[in-house]
């Protein structure tokens, strides 16, 4: 493990602060001395754990590199790529346990990690040990409570995907021998998204890529006992899926003669990252920030409400309660790193929702529709999402 440490200014002759500050400044333009902030938003989420926590490790897909070269950095002693902003962050109460805490980085590219603890002391390692190979890792044997910031690097100036592990048990677990895959949150050969109702009958709509390789289907609303669903229709080149459960409740109402507007105020609600966030769903809004999807597609719109994975399918609601979309995709990380060199944050799709009633009526399936004649609050919206929306469970074998 290495540490940072500061060094005392010195005095010199004016020719070798000259000398100085030339050779400083060819080391620093590629990095500020402090470009790494702990206080930016983490690009991959951040998590709550207690000493204690199931399932350990907790693992966490994330992309790995950046623009900040930490061989000129005087923060640490490492060598590697990182992003400015945290990739990950990790929210630990210890319970007055002595256990340790360590964090490991594996990716098919050399690692290199890089922590913020509690104290506002910095950690690096690029090289763990022979025998992980390329992984990097950090053990921490009396850890704090309180917020570490976590940076997933890399050796070569290069992105790669990678997996982080975080653990109690004082070595690296391999996944798979776990029966866990980082895609699919350490549930071996489960995944998860959103779906919600769309007609009375207990018809359901959520994304293609969500169902398509499921072998079987629960869904289940908040507070109630999950039910199976089947798979009726699917269209994959817009990715929708229409799925059917025996449940009758409320379904949503689509807008009458309404189109998404650029600014307009939205709010979506889904169950991402299941097992780690709320079981009861998770809210969050934001506005419409563009009306076409990638390259212009016009079967998409951009929102810049924060989403996980796990929130596809789910609804993008009006300020009326309406569904005026469905969540369907994250910027591709990888395609706008090898792009442009950064990450993209809130830059989030969703089909709309003309294409979803084309989708249903070429199903003859009967939808509602809702006039908005009376502006809702966040809460009231909160309410009625809650009542059409539930988790989707796909098991595959």
């Amino acid at each position: 493990m290495k540490k940072s440490t500061n060094t005392s200014a010195r005095w010199f002759r004016f020719s070798q602060v000259l000398q100085s500050i030339l050779a400083s400044c060819s080391l620093l333009l590629p990095i500020a001395a402090a470009a790494q902030d702990p206080f930016s938003n983490p690009s991959f989420g951040e998590v709550s754990l207690i000493s204690g926590f199931e399932p350990d490790p907790h693992t966490v897909s994330i992309y790995a590199g950046g623009s900040v070269d930490l061989s000129a950095s005087r923060l640490v002693d490492c060598v590697g790529f990182v992003s400015d902003a945290p990739d990950y962050r990790v929210v630990y109460d210890s319970d007055n346990q002595q256990r340790s805490l360590s964090f490991y980085a594996e990716s098919e590219s050399d690692t290199v990690l890089l922590i913020n603890d509690p104290d506002g002391e910095w950690y690096c390692n690029d090289d763990y040990s022979d025998e992980l190979g390329l992984a990097s890792g950090l053990d921490l044997a009396s850890p704090q409570s309180g917020v570490y910031d976590i940076w997933v690097g890399s050796y070569e100036n290069e992105f790669s995907s990678a997996t982080l592990y975080v653990t109690e048990l004082g070595y690296l677990i391999d996944p798979e021998a776990e029966g866990s895959d980082s895609d699919n949150r350490g549930r071996g050969s489960d995944s998860s998204g959103t779906a919600f109702f769309v007609s009375e009958s207990g018809h359901l709509i959520t994304n293609f890529h969500v169902v398509s390789e499921c072998s079987s289907i629960q869904f289940q609303l908040p507070g109630e006992p999950p039910v199976a669903a089947t798979v009726i229709a699917t269209n994959a080149v817009y990715d929708l899926a229409l799925l059917k459960a025996e449940l009758e409740k409320p379904p949503a109402n689509f807008p009458f003669a309404r189109r998404p507007g650029l600014g307009q105020e939205i709010v979506v609600y889904g169950f991402p990252l299941r097992g780690d966030l709320s079981s009861q769903g998770n809210l969050t809004s934001g506005v419409i920030s563009a009306l076409t999807g990638l390259n212009d597609d016009l079967s998409m719109f951009q929102v810049s409400a924060q989403i996980q994975p796990g929130n596809s399918g789910g609804p993008v609601l009006d300020r009326y309660g309406a569904v005026t979309g469905v969540i369907v995709a994250m910027a591709d990380s990888g395609y706008f790193a090898e792009q442009s060199g950064s990450i993209p944050q809130n830059i989030n799709f969703a089909i709309r929702p003309g294409i979803v009633q084309s989708f249903l009526d070429i199903n003859n399936i009967d939808y509602l529709y809702s006039a908005g004649e009376t502006e809702l609050r966040i809460a009231e919206i909160a309410e009625i999402a809650q009542t059409l929306t539930g988790a989707l469970v796909c098991e595959s074998f």
